[in-house]
């Protein structure tokens, strides 16, 4: 499903014009980034929580060719569903 759909199909779910459903999907994923940028967790009471983790930058060495390589830092979310959803979903 492409960002098109998903928007068109939350707003008919909402009732909500798609303009409006787009700014607010664009507002959620600034409030992610800025989380996930600062390392802080972001919980949603009966959903789950987000977790931001960060991989330091590492030097890898080819073995065959002794070429060295700086991969940057990288930072993910991690999704923890809440005891609640999984009951949810587990029925």
């Amino acid at each position: 499903m492409d960002n098109k759909t998903f928007i068109t199909k939350l707003s008919k779910r909402l009732n909500r014009d798609t303009s409006e459903v787009s700014t607010l999907i664009d507002g959620l994923s600034r409030i992610f980034r800025e989380a996930g940028s600062e390392l802080d967790s972001i919980a949603i009471p009966g959903f789950g929580t987000f977790k931001s983790t960060k991989t330091e930058e590492r030097v890898v060495t080819d073995e065959t060719t002794q070429e060295r390589t700086l991969y940057p830092p990288v930072i993910s979310m991690e999704f923890q569903p809440s005891i609640i959803l999984r009951k949810k979903l587990s029925k």
